[in-house]
């Protein structure tokens, strides 16, 4: 299944970011009638074929957050038996194969390192530690390592840049309604309840970094964003060939989808039907 190398230049001119899709939310907090957390949800978006024979297919974005509560991963393993086929990303070399339960070590994904810290702190589990990667259905829909690097040396990306402007991104957010403050990271840090609170004060760290994926982006969007997107979408037109694909799903992070959304209405003409929510994060008492 692998497409051919793209050089970012020729990337970069033919397909730019697209337009935001509507200012849509891929990941929430679900609150009671009292405003008080109960749950980190990530979204799965349901959207349907407009076209031809694709009328008959059904194409779902599942949103991932890569550390997470062991229920959570155990109802995605389950959601996935009811798609003919499940693109999933893993920066790793073609063919290679997480056995369910692998442990991190050296990581296989460049980014999911620094969650391994996270991971410990707040109680949860990892991504690649629950999801069952051998099953048949699952299809790597991914660049491999070297593409990878390639493409942000083509485009003079580094993860330092990106880090920059993340932090720029932060404190611009500083002071407005809602936002964590010193005080209150070291009250949660000491409490008794510390993995609960801390969870509850990064749910809403999550819930409201939405335009964090435009800020780590340039004009002409990102290697980590938007050309893996483009990476994904080439594998998922292959996919769309097979007339016996019914049901497609897409496991990417969720903040690949506010893009990824947006381009499988415009190159496939697909359109959303629905969404359903699911619990990442329990953030109940």
């Amino acid at each position: 299944l692998a497409t051919p190398l793209i050089r970012a230049d020729q990337t970069s001119s033919r397909r730019k970011p697209a337009a935001k899709s509507q200012n849509r939310s891929y990941v929430r907090i679900d609150r009671d009638d009292n405003k008080t957390p109960l749950a980190l949800q990530t979204a799965i978006v349901e959207m349907q074929g407009t076209k031809g024979a694709q009328r008959k297919v059904q194409v779902d974005l599942i949103g991932a957050i890569h550390v997470g509560d062991k229920q959570y991963y155990a109802r995605l393993n389950e959601q996935f038996q009811d798609y003919d086929v499940v693109l999933y990303e893993l920066v790793a070399p073609e063919g290679t194969v997480i056995e369910k339960g692998h442990k991190q070590g050296v990581s296989l994904d460049v980014v999911s390192g620094s969650q391994t810290g996270l991971q410990k702190l707040l109680g949860l589990t990892h991504q690649l530690e629950q999801i069952d990667y051998t099953v048949e259905n699952f299809v790597h829909a991914y660049m491999s390592p070297k593409e990878f690097s390639q493409h942000m040396n083509d485009r003079d990306e580094s993860f330092m840049k990106m880090y920059f402007r993340s932090i720029g991104q932060g404190l611009a957010m500083q002071g407005t309604p809602g936002q964590t403050n010193d005080l209150s990271l070291i009250i949660a840090l000491f409490s008794k309840d510390r993995e609960r609170k801390m969870k509850a004060m990064m749910a809403q760290q999550f819930e409201q970094m939405d335009g964090l994926p435009d800020v780590m982006s340039g004009p002409d969007g990102s290697t980590i964003i938007h050309l893996r997107n483009d990476k994904a979408l080439d594998i998922l037109e292959q996919q769309l060939k097979n007339s016996s694909n019914k049901r497609i799903g897409i496991f990417y992070g969720a903040g690949h989808f506010d893009d990824m959304e947006a381009k499988i209405v415009e190159r496939f003409k697909f359109k959303r039907k629905g969404e359903q929510w699911l619990d990442a994060w329990n953030l109940r008492e």
